[in-house]
């Protein structure tokens, strides 16, 4: 007879631990598919969706991976920072016309 193969192992993966769980600037450009110098713009922009750094290693920025958790959907696309383009509603005299202009004779007093 031979042997039985060991159970497959069910349980979850472990969870990063000491150094692995840390991001930097590199790190997390990597994980979202920017550029690095785009990270240390959205650090200096200060944009909202994107969490200030846990601490700082080696003078650069870390975040720990639970601080990061999500952050692809709560990523916002486009360029931060730029402000959405102000469009007034027509008026009356920006409406374009569909034909000619209708010619009104003068009347001539009596």
């Amino acid at each position: 007879m031979l042997p039985e193969p060991p159970p497959a192992p069910t349980a979850a993966p472990p969870v990063p631990q000491g150094l692995d769980d840390l991001y930097d600037i590199a790190r997390l450009a990597d994980r979202l598919g920017v550029e690095h110098a785009t990270i240390r713009v959205w650090l200096s922009r200060k944009v909202p969706w994107l969490p200030q750094p846990d601490g700082r290693l080696n003078g650069g920025a870390v975040w720990r991976a639970t601080t990061l958790e999500g952050i692809e959907m709560r990523r916002e696309r486009g360029r931060p920072g730029r402000k959405p383009k102000f469009v007034p509603p027509p008026s009356a005299a920006d409406v374009p016309r569909t034909g000619m202009i209708p010619v009104v004779p003068v009347r001539e007093s009596v």
